[in-house]
């Protein structure tokens, strides 16, 4: 289980872990997914958790199942901007 206090740290590496993972037939996308940091999931997961607060709002402790799902927006989001 997951911590709320831990939440959004955990997002973070779940996001940063899974783009550096990333990989099609685009030499430039797999070249910016391997270069990825930690410090630009923060960003994004910074500005955007308040999108999260209904899904959370009570909750103390998380299922790694339940982080994965709550992280799945935020990697949508810097996939479809990969190259902004």
């Amino acid at each position: 289980m997951i911590k709320i206090n831990d939440l959004q740290n955990w997002i973070i590496d779940y996001i940063t872990d899974t783009i550096h993972n990333l990989e099609c037939d685009n030499k430039e996308f797999n070249e910016w997914a391997r270069s990825f940091e930690r410090d630009e999931a923060d960003f994004v997961v910074g500005m955007d958790l308040w999108e999260l607060e209904e899904d959370i709002e009570g909750k103390t402790e998380f299922s790694e199942e339940e982080a994965v799902e709550l992280a799945h927006p935020f990697i949508q989001k810097i996939v479809d901007h990969w190259y902004l």
